[in-house]
């Protein structure tokens, strides 16, 4: 371990360096990392404003009657698919792109006060909050329309389980223990400038 980098507040911080992990702080990690969040950041928008194109479209331009066809063995059958349900869909695909693209800019924002050295700037803590907040919004919406689609086309689709929330309820839990580890971090942070 050595101490090659000071901080804004004129403490020396550690670099970790082993084989596997060139470096961990400011460097080419998370250079790489805020240039793969900004490339899965503009993907998402580009997505989402395509599903938008798509939702104003189906919703102004009268089209002829939509079909879903089923095939059973050698058969098919076409199922007429009301656009009420075609719209219903594209809202929530709108918003579950939508909502990650939310995350991914506030990850980005954060990642740049990585780079900059100052990880524990203030504004990470109500970004790590909204990305907590847009993670229970998008589960639970998701959760919800799963079991709408599964009650308006019986037996073709399994209702989700209470089960299904589990994973996504910590991974939210555990964004929000991080905001109050970030906020005391910014407490600490502005302790010692004062100090000093």
């Amino acid at each position: 371990m050595r101490f090659p980098k000071t901080s804004s507040l004129g403490i020396r911080l550690p670099v970790v360096r082993t084989a596997a992990l060139p470096a961990l702080g400011p460097g080419p990690i998370t250079r790489l990392l805020g240039v793969a969040l900004g490339a899965a950041f503009w993907a998402l928008v580009i997505a989402t404003c395509a599903v938008v194109l798509a939702f104003i479209f189906t919703t102004f331009v009268p089209l002829g009657p939509l079909g879903l066809t089923v095939t059973a063995g050698d058969e098919g059958t076409s199922v007429p698919v009301p656009r009420a349900y075609v719209l219903f869909a594209l809202g929530a695909i709108i918003a579950y792109l939508g909502g990650f693209a939310l995350i991914l800019r506030n990850l980005r924002a954060m990642v740049h006060t990585l780079r900059i050295g100052d990880p524990f700037h203030p504004d990470n803590v109500s970004r790590l909050k909204q990305i907590g907040l847009t993670l229970a919004t998008v589960t639970g919406g998701a959760w919800i329309g799963q079991t709408l689609v599964s009650r308006l086309v019986r037996g073709a689709l399994e209702p989700p389980s209470l089960f299904n929330l589990v994973t996504p309820a910590f991974s939210v839990l555990v964004v929000f223990v991080l905001a109050q580890v970030f906020r005391e971090g910014a407490r600490l942070r502005r302790e010692s400038e004062l100090t000093i």
